[in-house]
């Protein structure tokens, strides 16, 4: 069925990897909610708490362009953007911001609450289908064979999310915590199946026989693609819709020895079910195949019109036509799976590794990140890391936070090559946020490891 499958890398979390070490910061309680504050109070101001940006592609601008020999201009290299290509690729965009996050402890307890917008965008396409383009069908690479597309599609989501969390200290040594999220669905657009068979004869004209068998599911107030942008950016906080949905997290955070802690979380179980707004898009004639036999154009150049070929063009869109319907789906959160374990070197050092793991759909993605972390006090924390994330090995992340009085602001990066060389980048994401700390509790840390 070609069943369609989108895979991203390291922007399918709305938080950089980075945030899973840096347990001071109340951010990182959304990677793994048994994460305890070191105060007993925190909250997050609109405008200034926490944002999130980032995207990933299969090339890099380098590769999609080359320049010409004697001169500076520039021309897209079919050949160099086929070599950078793998047989799958795929490309995301995602954006988060809190509207606000606030907490408090009580003892072993401690509680959380928060609201943020959520867009993310992804798009899966195959190398082939690149080629048809670049090249086009009449090209020796296709003849006599037959070309499947079925792991092509878009997947579009702006939501809000309505997060509460609870932690417990069990003991000196173990927390446990829990997130529940409320999400209401704005838009969303989900490639439920892209199946399409295209045959290329090498006989003269190139006939193409072709069959698809199609079925996307929209749920959107956008009246038109020519001001969709403007559309999600006026999409208010407030703006609730009939398109209900649930998420939950689950951690652990353990601390066996003065030298050595460990934590492991669960994130993004869950769905949203679209009702309101909805549209179904479904081939009329799935899988019917058709030959286009072409058209000579000698018909042209004899005196014919293009409106001689009109007939063939109606027939065309009759066979590949899509119903609309309004028909309530459900899409699935893409979970993720943190495992974590961090030594305490000395009193201000932590040397940490990470091992993440994506779930869509079918399938698994791991990735690993090694981070290096420096604390001065509560006045200045200084990391660098480094991730290795789906054949990608050019992922170096660098941060910073400070603290001055209740004010604490950070900067973090997964992928700071972006910023010295934009133009090989594959990957850049980029967070910041200002939280307000209030009534330092007795211990110093979770992990019980004394600073300086």
């Amino acid at each position: 069925m070609g069943l369609f499958v989108l895979l991203s890398c390291n922007i399918q979390g709305q938080v950089s990897r980075s945030a899973y070490f840096l347990q001071h910061l109340p951010t990182s309680n959304a990677l793994n909610s048994a994460f305890h504050p070191e105060y007993k109070y925190y909250v997050n101001l609109p405008v200034i708490s926490s944002f999130y940006m980032g995207f990933e592609s299969p090339v890099t601008f380098d590769q999609l362009t080359s320049e010409w020999e004697g001169g500076d201009s520039l021309y897209i290299d079919r050949d160099k953007i086929m070599d950078a290509l793998d047989s799958k690729n795929y490309f995301s965009f995602e954006y988060y911001n809190e509207l606000g996050r606030v907490g408090f402890g009580t003892g072993k307890h401690y509680f959380h609450a928060s609201i943020a917008k959520v867009f993310s965008t992804k798009f899966s396409f195959e190398k082939d289908l690149v080629a048809l383009f670049l090249y086009g069908n009449a090209d020796p690479q296709f003849f006599g064979k037959t070309m499947h597309i079925n792991e092509t599609g878009l997947n579009m989501n702006l939501y809000h999310e309505f997060a509460l969390g609870y932690s417990y200290e069990i003991n000196d040594k173990i927390t446990l915590g829990a997130h529940l999220k409320y999400l209401n669905g704005g838009i969303n657009i989900l490639t439920e199946k892209a199946d399409i068979s295209l045959y290329t004869d090498s006989s003269p004209n190139f006939p193409l026989t072709a069959s698809s068998s199609i079925i996307v599911n929209t749920s959107s107030t956008i009246s038109s693609f020519d001001n969709m942008i403007d559309q999600i950016e006026g999409y208010k906080w407030f703006d609730l819709t009939g398109n209900h949905g649930f998420g939950f997290n689950f951690g652990l955070s353990a601390n066996p020895s003065d030298k050595f802690s460990f934590s492991a979380s669960v994130v993004d179980l869950g769905w949203i079910r679209w009702q309101d707004n909805v549209k179904n898009f479904k081939s009329v004639y799935p899988d019917v195949e058709y030959t286009f036999e072409g058209f000579d154009i000698s018909d042209f150049l004899s005196g014919g019109s293009f409106s001689d070929s009109l007939g063939l063009t109606d027939t065309l869109t009759n066979h590949f036509q899509l119903e609309e319907t309004q028909s309530p789906y459900t899409s699935q959160l893409n979970p993720k799976v943190y495992i974590s374990g961090t030594w305490h070197l000395r009193p201000s050092h932590e040397l940490g590794a990470m091992i993440r793991t994506d779930i869509i759909e079918e399938a698994i993605l791991p990735s690993l990140t090694i981070n290096y972390l420096f604390r001065y006090k509560e006045l200045f924390t200084l990391y660098g890391n480094y991730s290795i994330i789906t054949n990608n090995y050019m992922n170096i992340g660098l941060g910073f936070s400070m603290k001055y009085g209740p004010v604490q602001v950070y900067v973090l990066n997964d992928m700071a090559w972006g910023l010295y060389k934009p133009a090989e980048a594959r990957h850049y994401n980029f967070q910041f946020g200002v939280n307000f700390l209030f009534v330092k509790q007795k211990k110093d840390s979770f992990n019980g490891i004394k600073r300086l």
